[in-house]
């Protein structure tokens, strides 16, 4: 090896001339698995023995690294002849310190390359090739992809979306410290725990983002006090224990997305020490979170998205709620709930999404909901809710309302379809409403694609405005008291792909060119009064692939052969 100057490579890097700060990430004694065959060899081995003893073990992903930089790397990197020079303040230890700091993050990356599996998945490329980073002429053929670097070649973002990775997330990854973007997401294969060195080198984290993957164990706290965080997002993985909220409303004053979805996290949210953050995305959805929503999550002022749902969150809704004025969408699906909504819900005017299904909520809908004109999405299914619905109609934005599973009564408000002409889709099946469909439904033929009006107490005939409702996909009206016959233009609905009217009072024939439509693929008759129709029909004869009909195929004239199910009076499975 050379014994003075620098050895025949570039260098980018300007790093400060003290030694690395990480300790050991364990202690074992050091054995060399073999007796170095050059100075280098044994200069190297030392220094990186010191940042990972795991680095002396062979077989591990650090032993590789070590023998790929020591044997294979072709920009054969050098260290001083004596450790005592690094980060030494005589002439050429700044040169001494820089080279330690290139083979520091070398071998980083590198162990990250034989823990993680990234070369054995096809998709990123170019690792251990050549420069991890781009040269000063912006070239960026010879960069390790995934891989961001700043101008003096240090390392500040590492992205690996979808790239199979398979294996462990290395301690040594924390050696990169000037990361401040790390992404490992869609990668099922990337398991085992979160090392808790991240929380502790990586201190100049702004995105961190490990969603996607089956990691599991609990989440360090090293983590949550990251100071510099902007977004945290670990969704979608396995990982459970309780979450440090006092130190995530310690550390994090930047942090404005925190998502945890669909993991197995439990014990209760600590929204008083939430508000300490300024965090204004919080996914929560699909975990084992209990406890109640407390009234001081009025204080969280700052949140604009908030999803509770898929937990096991008890109690009502807090009155403190109504006060999240920036809220634009609250999802508290799938919880325990019960009682009331709050009678000051309305003051929420910037929300866009409210989603409270599968609870058991009860009592009506505020008359403040009136003021939410922003409001598009509206789902309060599944619940216990009565009344009457509206105040809907001075909602203006709404595009789909989900009121079905509630005890909601009397009839349907017309000014519903006349005021809310965005209206793409509304459920209101199993509740309790009497009277006729409304005529008026007609004015929402522009956008309207589902209406479903199923098990209900709804009278007297199918209105032809229905058939002026050209985007309709889904039309159920199934389980009521309908009678009359099926109106002739339904055959006009060109884009119809389901209807059901099942179990009314229809009688007469079923429409020529009902079973013509392009796009039909469900179509229910059964438990009429139907006659005929179904015979004549070409469609009958030749049935086209995917349609299926279900109909009392008896009391058909010439029956049903293109029928999927024929239905009989005590069929109970029809």
């Amino acid at each position: 090896p050379p014994t003075t100057g620098p050895p025949a490579v570039k260098i980018v890097n300007h790093v400060p001339t003290t030694p690395p700060t990480l300790g050991p990430i364990d202690d074992p004694t050091y054995k060399p698995t073999a007796r170095p065959t050059t100075q280098r060899e044994r200069l190297i081995g030392e220094f990186l023995h010191a940042l990972s003893p795991q680095s002396s073990k062979e077989g591990t992903p650090q032993h590789r690294a070590k023998l790929w930089l020591v044997h294979e790397d072709g920009l054969n990197l050098q260290l001083p002849r004596t450790t005592t020079s690094w980060g030494a303040d005589d002439e050429g230890g700044a040169w001494h310190s820089e080279l330690a700091s290139r083979i520091e993050q070398r071998f980083a990356l590198a162990t990250c390359y034989y823990s993680m599996g990234i070369g054995e998945g096809g998709v990123a490329k170019g690792w251990l090739e050549g420069e991890e980073c781009r040269d000063d002429m912006g070239d960026y053929g010879t960069a390790w992809d995934g891989v961001g670097c700043d101008e003096d070649g240090k390392v500040r973002a590492l992205a690996l979306d979808g790239a199979s990775l398979h294996g462990t997330i290395p301690p040594e990854l924390a050696l990169l410290t000037s990361v401040e973007n790390l992404v490992l997401k869609n990668n099922p294969g990337l398991v085992g725990r979160i090392p808790n060195l991240l929380g502790v080198g990586l201190t100049q984290l702004r995105q961190l983002g490990l969603y996607g993957n089956t990691l599991t164990g609990t989440v360090p706290k090293s983590i949550f006090r990251l100071r510099q965080l902007v977004y945290l997002n670990l969704a979608d993985n396995t990982l459970m224990g309780t979450i440090h909220w006092g130190e995530l409303g310690h550390h994090q004053k930047h942090l404005r997305r925190l998502m945890l979805q669909n993991n197995f996290f439990e014990g209760t949210v600590d929204y008083h020490l939430l508000a300490k953050t300024t965090v204004g995305v919080m996914a929560l959805s699909n975990n084992a979170f209990s406890g109640h929503v407390d009234d001081t999550v009025r204080k969280l002022t700052s949140l604009e998205y908030l999803y509770l749902d898929g937990n096991k969150i008890v109690g009502s809704i807090p009155d403190g709620m109504s006060e999240l004025s920036n809220l634009k969408a609250l999802n508290l699906d799938e919880n325990e709930l019960y009682g009331i909504l709050p009678q000051a819900i309305g003051q929420m005017t910037s929300l866009e999404y409210l989603s409270a299904k599968g609870n058991t909520l009860s009592g009506g809908l505020p008359a403040s909901m009136k003021h939410m004109k922003g409001l598009k999405t509206l789902n309060l299914a599944s619940n216990a809710l009565s009344g009457r619905i509206g105040h809907l109609s001075d909602m203006a934005g709404l595009e789909n309302v989900h009121l079905y599973q509630n005890s909601f009564s009397g009839p349907i408000d017309g000014s519903i379809f006349a005021s809310l002409l965005n209206l793409e889709a509304i459920f209101l099946s199993s509740n309790s409403f009497t009277g006729r469909i409304p005529p008026e439904v007609v004015q929402v033929q522009k956008k309207l694609k589902g209406l479903y009006l199923s098990d209900n107490e709804l009278d007297g005939i199918i209105p032809e405005g229905v058939c002026a409702l050209y985007k309709l996909e889904d039309l159920y009206l199934d389980s009521n008291a309908l009678e009359g016959t099926l109106p002739s233009c339904l055959g006009n609905l060109s884009s119809l792909k389901r209807f059901h009217v099942f179990k009314n009072q229809i009688h007469g024939n079923v429409p020529t060119g009902l079973l013509n439509l392009p796009h039909l693929i469900e179509l229910g008759l059964e438990e009429n009064d139907l006659r005929g129709g179904m015979d004549g029909q070409a469609t009958c004869r030749a049935p086209k692939k995917g349609l299926s009909i279900w109909a009392d195929c008896a009391e058909l004239d010439g029956g049903c052969e293109c029928c999927e199910k024929c239905c009989l009076d005590k069929d109970k499975n029809c």
